[in-house]
């Protein structure tokens, strides 16, 4: 009787893995389906993205209250651009650069 059980076994595992070989035969066989994305809600009403400027870009002219006259440079919210004004050489804001270069990079929008 075990000798029977084993066959049965045998033939009962042959089975599965013909089954399986098939299963995986037409797995491999089929085309692959492209994937379509659908379009969003978002993607419909997209808006242009706003650019940020630094906040310290965004403070007023402040020459401080001190009587030095230290050429400086400031951003110019209204013109986009980098201009000369007199430091007094204290307080001010942080809206207040040594160097022009320094003013665009840091706060010249680009267009």
């Amino acid at each position: 009787m075990s000798t029977q059980f084993l066959s049965l076994r045998a033939i009962v595992l042959l089975v599965m893995i013909l089954h399986l070989s098939q299963v995986q035969a037409a797995n491999n066989n089929a085309k692959p389906v492209a994937q379509v994305p659908q379009p969003t809600q978002a993607s419909q009403t997209t808006k242009p993205p706003k650019i940020q400027v630094a906040a310290k870009c965004l403070q007023p002219l402040d020459p401080g209250p001190c009587r030095m006259s230290l050429e400086r440079y400031y951003y110019n919210k209204d013109k986009n651009a980098c201009e000369t004004f007199k430091f007094g050489g204290c307080r001010g804001n942080d809206n207040c650069f040594g160097f022009k270069q320094t003013c665009e990079e840091a706060c010249l929008v680009k267009k």
